[in-house]
């Protein structure tokens, strides 16, 4: 998230000079490969380049691409494919993932639709399903870069070209479908105007942690889970503890005792919260007005014995945490990475959310089985999308 709002920063300085720029996108991948769908990098027509789409490998030869499409206002779809053995081959490209990237290079003018919705998007925090078209048949009606946004109880949002009420309807179908699988994809309809490419890429808005305590061990939680693009909100009570000094780039700081903060804070399933304030009754506060919250991870510094002594002093209340509560609770905090100082607990306190945000166990990606990304959107050939696919059809006929 921090990466595309460095691009909404660099576009707006480009437009408000005046300045042509190049938008590329990740809009397909096969095997294994360094960066995912919805990877962006922008680049303005004087060379500067904000993002990435690789490690490294392919923004050279996109850059000379995008020089070409900020000419000529033709955007252009790039494939690179480092799955071959031969490594002499004029056309491989050293990407050392063993893998296939599509990359779709648009043009940018100053009033650009798509980067004015990813702007209002990113200050409305709102889940959407963004589908960008990438190729079609010449009769369909649609061409390369046309977009439709879908966001879960709203109309479809048409980023230019796609007008057609049935296409629009049946593309909003499968966003339904890409949305409810959580795995941005790439699929292709065969309609009877010919075959149809779309890239459905999923955008979430980005988490917000709330961190109970200003103490200084709680500056590089705070630093390293906005450096990932995290929303972040410091509650301390304590006079020069939630400071803008201490705190520069703080999303929100809350002077006020912890149940307070939380019914201000209105902390939802994208939410995380770490308490860390090393003070029993401020911490017991902070653990008994958060455990009743739908927040994805809530943890706890400290040993367990004393997280299970403040569980025994809540429930002795009447505030007894339920299986639900308790499985989201991570205490000790953080990953077992054998971290002492400060900037080591914070690693292994946002690798853990991190960890959570993504389904994982956060233990060494050696001892994972199988791939670590998955390779196919999960309901691409389920019935209820093969029945999509022929609605669209006959719909586009």
């Amino acid at each position: 998230m921090s990466e595309l709002e460095s691009i909404l920063r660099a576009y707006e300085r480009a437009s408000r000079a005046g300045r042509v720029a190049a938008l590329a996108s990740v809009v397909g991948v096969r095997g294994s490969t360094y960066r995912r769908i919805g990877a962006h990098m922008l680049i303005t027509e004087d060379g500067e380049v904000t993002g990435a789409i690789s490690g490294g490998c392919l923004e050279r030869d996109v850059r000379r691409h995008a020089m070409w499409v900020m000419q000529s206002g033709s955007p252009k779809r790039l494939v690179y494919d480092s799955t071959g053995d031969d490594d002499d081959a004029e056309d491989t490209f050293s990407l050392g993932c063993n893998g296939v990237v599509e990359v779709l290079v648009e043009r940018l003018l100053p009033t650009d639709s798509y980067m004015a919705f990813l702007a209002a998007w990113m200050r409305a925090s709102e889940s959407a399903v963004v589908m960008t078209v990438l190729a079609s048949g010449p009769g369909a009606g649609i061409g390369t870069g046309d977009r439709l946004v879908w966001c879960p109880g709203k109309e479809p949002i048409t980023l230019g070209g796609i007008g057609d009420v049935e296409q629009v309807r049946a593309l909003a179908l499968s966003a339904q479908s890409v949305f409810a699988s959580g795995i941005s994809s790439m699929r292709t309809f065969d309609t009877g105007a010919g075959p149809l490419a779309v890239c459905f890429e999923v955008i979430e808005p980005s988490p917000r942690l709330a961190i109970f305590g200003g103490g200084h061990d709680a500056v590089p939680v705070a630093e390293m889970a906005k450096a990932l693009g995290t929303k972040v909100i410091v509650v301390d009570p304590r006079p020069g503890q939630a400071t803008r000094t201490r705190f520069p780039a703080a999303d929100r700081l809350i002077a006020e005792e912890p149940q307070v903060a939380v019914d201000l804070l209105e902390l939802d399933g994208n939410s995380l919260a770490v308490v860390m304030n090393h003070n029993y009754r401020r911490d017991l506060a902070a653990l008994g007005a958060l455990l009743p919250t739908s927040i994805r991870y809530l943890g706890v510094l400290g040993p367990k014995r004393r997280t299970a002594r403040m569980l025994a002093d809540l429930a002795a209340r009447g505030v007894v945490a339920t299986d639900t509560q308790l499985a989201r609770l991570y205490s000790p905090v953080g990953l077992d990475i054998g971290a002492e100082t400060p900037g080591e607990v914070a690693l292994a306190i946002v690798a853990e959310m991190k960890a959570v945000l993504a389904d994982r166990r956060g233990g060494s990606s050696r001892e994972r089985r199988g791939t670590l990304h998955e390779r196919t959107d999960p309901m691409r050939d389920s019935p209820r999308l093969m029945a999509q696919r022929l609605e669209f059809s006959r719909a586009a006929a």
